[in-house]
């Protein structure tokens, strides 16, 4: 089986999607999975590297979507790839291949806060001829800052949710239920989680040089 992961975040390689999407290749490659990586933003700035991108996509087995929620959706350089997808699969490929699916986090506390964009993907994977794979989707992606051990208990429901996924991926299944409810599990207390946001935004405040409170509206009517 051929995977390409799809890295969905401007920050690259030091984004949360990242260390998501690359600990998810890990786990395949332990089951007999060839892995490959798109790094979106990046390649979609040139026509070669957009060339290269939609190659890998038909050349793929299993596409996997690793992105943080922006505004309820997708970033806006993967949802341009999906249409350009789209419109070439239309012409090209057979249904059903390659199989969709989604790892996707969001900075509020709540892993539903993800739904919309999961229910955009499953959409796609449905109006362009993919097998739709199943998603699974986080909450509180801000405590994600590129150690797992950082994390409370070490990150090992995260660990064990992508371990479960990766197995169940690499079999030609989809993304067990079991595997969601773990992923979707808080990482910590609720009120801990805004608590420390809040403070991080301050000290970047602080860092620079941002005067204004930081509840102002400048540009709110009225």
């Amino acid at each position: 089986m051929n995977a390409l992961i799809l890295v969905g975040s401007p920050k690259g390689r030091v984004s949360a999607s990242w260390m998501l999407g690359s600990r998810l290749a890990e786990g395949l490659r332990d089951h007999g999975v060839t892995v490959q990586y798109g790094m979106v933003h990046h390649e979609l700035r040139s026509g070669e590297g957009t060339a290269k991108l939609l190659d890998l996509f038909d050349s793929s087995d299993l596409v996997v979507l690793a992105f943080p929620l922006y505004v309820d959706s997708l970033p806006a350089p993967l949802t341009r790839l999906l249409e350009l997808a789209a419109e070439r699969r239309g012409r090209t490929s057979a249904p059903g291949n390659p199989r969709l699916a989604v790892v996707v986090q969001c900075g509020f506390p709540e892993a539903h806060q993800c739904d919309t964009a999961i229910g955009i993907c499953r959409r796609f994977a449905g109006s362009a001829g993919m097998g739709w794979a199943g998603a699974l989707a986080m909450g509180m992606g801000g405590s994600l800052e590129g150690d797992f051990r950082r994390l409370p208990g070490g990150g090992k429901q995260i660990l064990d949710a992508l371990g479960k996924t990766a197995e169940a991926l690499a079999r030609g299944g989809d993304i067990p239920d079991e595997a969601k409810a773990v992923f979707a599990r808080p990482l910590m207390p609720r009120w801990l989680y805004i608590l420390t946001g809040n403070l991080g935004w301050r000290l970047k405040m602080r860092k620079n040089k941002a005067r204004r409170p930081i509840g102002d509206r400048p540009y709110a009517q009225g």
